[in-house]
């Protein structure tokens, strides 16, 4: 199709134009070389210009209408490579790009007509023959030397500064999409050094230990069970770490899991909610990105001897995750560093930074006592390439 066969010639003569020293070079300069550039796009002498055509009457006129012609394709140029282009790009509208080129050639045909219209009539008083002087602009073969009419010359403008300007932005959104897949396997292979560090704590481990130990002494039905949550637990992060997205049923069976064993040591009055309302369940999400607010949950939210609750729910529907927990703040000491800080937080943010860029919300509140995280990932463009 037309915009395949654009990207992929976009992609090739980019990386086959010698253009390092030249970008070395804009890197340094980028508003002064776009100046200049653009000064001599509007001020460039018409080829086809006559010496006995310069600077009479009729020049003037249409030396002004080119102007005002490149004026406006500079305008378009902007809109196209940081706003048009990119909109198209974030809904894979690809296809709308020949469409758009053709809509942007006739708002300037459009444009361009009401300004020579303009310029025309208020000129009049200096006895320029218009209608004389339109017929000779509109004709093929004009003593003004323009081989071409002018409204097909600023329908081609539009389309060459367009097609040149989504060359650019598409060029440089693979750039960005190279980086950032450069960038998550950097940080895939740090997870995977540091996973257990960081995703569970050392002092969950010892607990869990201890309370298989006491179920073990009371022969407790529950020893075998908790074994085997653990098991799992373990198996899940220093496997599917490795392996990217994963089955959104997988995280939740390890959330399930982790919930199952801090139970083991609440006393009864704490309680737990932890509540699951997903429509598809084979959504893949990133692996261990939700266990931080759980673990905070319990961490600040636990008490050994006032009354608390944990609140963990986590939904889906059509494509949109929402995972929220709510914990009441027991500071038992002032040092006790915040659940909204700390390098945890940080970790979780860069990963949604990374794996889902301009597709999620991250609020951490803090209302009336309570600890409140409110996290919603679009999760429908991972659905629809699975």
């Amino acid at each position: 199709m037309f915009y395949d066969a654009f990207i992929k010639s976009v992609f090739f003569m980019a990386d086959i134009f010698p253009v390092s020293q030249f970008r070395r070079l804009y890197n340094q300069y980028p508003i002064l070389i776009q100046m200049v550039v653009w000064l001599a796009f509007i001020f460039l002498p018409d080829p086809f210009t006559t010496t006995q055509q310069l600077f009479t009457t009729e020049w003037a006129i249409l030396n002004g209408v080119r102007v005002f012609n490149n004026l406006l394709a500079i305008l378009i140029f902007y809109v196209n490579l940081y706003v048009l282009t990119p909109w198209l790009v974030r809904r894979n509208r690809l296809s709308w790009l020949l469409p758009t080129f053709l809509v942007l050639g006739a708002l300037m045909l459009f444009v361009n007509r009401i300004f020579y219209w303009y310029v025309t009539q208020n000129i009049a008083n200096f006895s320029v023959r218009v209608h004389e002087l339109q017929q000779a602009i509109l004709q093929k073969d004009t003593q003004l030397g323009m081989p071409l009419p002018l409204a097909i010359t600023s329908v081609l403008l539009v389309l060459v500064v367009a097609s040149v300007s989504t060359g650019l932005a598409l060029y440089r959104d693979r750039n960005e999409v190279k980086a950032r897949h450069q960038q998550m396997e950097i940080e895939k292979k740090e997870a995977e050094l540091n996973a257990l560090k960081l995703q569970i704590s050392p002092h969950f481990l010892f607990n869990t230990l201890n309370n298989m130990r006491w179920l073990a002494r009371q022969k407790s039905d529950q020893t075998e069970d908790a074994i085997l949550r653990l098991s799992d637990i373990l198996r899940y992060m220093i496997y599917q770490v490795n392996e990217g997205p994963v089955p959104l049923s997988k995280e939740i069976n390890y959330l399930t899991d982790y919930v199952a064993l801090q139970q083991l040591r609440l006393g009864d009055h704490n309680r737990v909610k932890f509540e699951t309302d997903v429509d598809n369940d084979r959504v893949r999400v990133e692996p261990l990105l939700l266990i931080h607010f759980v673990e905070n949950a319990f961490k600040h939210g636990m008490h050994h001897d006032e009354p608390s609750t944990v609140s963990i729910r986590l939904h889906v529907r059509d494509g949109l995750l929402t995972f929220e927990t709510r914990n009441r703040l027991f500071h038992e000491q002032p040092e006790q560093p915040s659940p909204d800080s700390g390098v945890g937080v940080q970790n979780v943010e860069r990963r949604l930074a990374l794996h889902y860029p301009n597709r999620h919300l991250l609020r951490l509140q803090h209302k009336n006592g309570f600890f409140c995280v409110d996290l919603r990932i679009d999760l429908q463009a991972d659905e629809q390439t699975v």
